[in-house]
């Protein structure tokens, strides 16, 4: 009997399961046919006319619990600023934003799209923010193209602030991934889903951006939580690769910098009877050193952490102060009348100098 009674609950669990598993398949479909659209290429034409303002509404086209997919996209026309300070990017940005309003469809625009007026609050717009902005500034009026099959494309160009973290460890030699990221200001998961637009996603060639090689950026969708909201979000990632060119601090700082060391390592062939002219260039070196490390201090964050070119300024002063000490002793050793511990102390200093010289160089920039 307890055989006889389970077997119309299991069959009644596995039609239920089949009819979920059949709402998802025909959920997945719809959503793959709505994608389609979104990555219809554009055609924009003024001779098409515009919905009536009639057919516009405040709501989501879709009914409750089936989400809109809104596509987005970023076309860069220009990255003008890096700023290592402030770990921030400013950006010339077209954004792009696609969704598909059937009450808007009208089969006489043929494969054409309507160009039409910013319709205010009458028409249904998903809002979106970028993660982390500082500052923007908006270019021109808002308008919007919709074609045949209610395909709605919003863009705008905007003059973006965006703040991301940098790991300056291996500064100047240092590489970048700058993520840009875009939420629903105010949909969860179940409201608006965001779909990568691949094909518009570009970058200018001719940056105005100077001291960087800006690689080409790419595009990721995910599902994810926000701080301080409840429930899953829809974000759209968008993803540069940015190498710094290292050229720059090599000649500008670099090499100053090793004609410094090398100007303190003179103190070890200035005569015994040279002592002031021996503490003089150990000074001037010095103080000409702590010059240039403020000057690289301005261009980099208060990090906590050394840096590649840190390492390399921190040994150098070592070998610059070890110059500076053995021309301070040499007056004492030569009122001492200490002729072997001078003529010792010479020539162990010209050969491990430029040794540790090397060494820091190759701790700091190799390895």
């Amino acid at each position: 009997m307890a055989q006889r009674g389970g077997y119309p609950c299991r069959r009644t669990a596995g039609l239920l399961a089949l009819v979920v598993g059949c709402l998802a398949l025909a959920g997945y479909a719809q959503a793959q046919d709505v994608r389609q659209y979104l990555d219809a290429p554009l055609n924009a034409r003024s001779s098409v006319t515009c919905p009536s303002p009639e057919l516009y509404s405040p709501l989501r086209p879709e009914p409750e619990g089936e989400p809109t997919v809104v596509g987005l996209s970023l076309m860069f026309q220009d990255i003008s600023r890096l700023n290592d300070v402030e770990q921030t990017m400013t950006a010339d940005v077209y954004i792009a934003a696609r969704w598909r309003d059937p009450r808007l469809a009208d089969a006489s625009r043929g494969q054409g799209s309507a160009d039409c007026p910013d319709p205010g609050k009458q028409l249904w717009t998903p809002l979106v923010e970028p993660e982390n902005l500082r500052s923007r500034q908006l270019f021109y009026d808002k308008r919007f193209l919709v074609d045949a099959n209610g395909t709605v494309t919003l863009t705008r160009r905007i003059l973006v602030e965006i703040a991301n973290p940098l790991d300056l460890h291996d500064f100047p030699f240092d590489r970048h991934q700058f993520v840009i990221t875009l939420w629903p200001a105010i949909s969860r998961t179940d409201e608006v889903v965001f779909h990568s637009l691949d094909r518009w996603l570009a970058i200018n060639n001719n940056l105005s951006l100077l001291g960087w090689e800006v690689g080409t950026p790419t595009s990721s969708v995910q599902e994810s939580a926000r701080i301080g909201r409840i429930g899953t979000y829809s974000r759209y990632d968008v993803t540069i690769d940015l190498e710094r060119d290292w050229g720059f601090y090599a000649w500008k700082l670099g090499v100053p910098l090793i004609l410094i060391v090398l100007m303190a390592y003179t103190v070890y062939f200035i005569p015994p009877s040279a002592v002031a002219q021996q503490v003089g260039v150990g000074m001037t070196s010095m103080l000409t050193l702590v010059a240039y490390m403020l000057a690289l201090g301005n261009n980099l964050p208060k990090i906590s952490y050394l840096t590649r070119m840190d390492q390399l300024f921190v040994g150098c002063a070592v070998l610059v102060f070890l110059g500076l000490i053995k021309a301070i002793l040499m007056t004492r050793w030569v009122q001492q009348e200490a002729t072997d511990v001078i003529q010792r102390v010479d020539h162990l200093g010209r050969w491990l100098y430029p040794i540790a010289l090397l060494l820091v160089m190759l701790t700091a920039l190799v390895l």
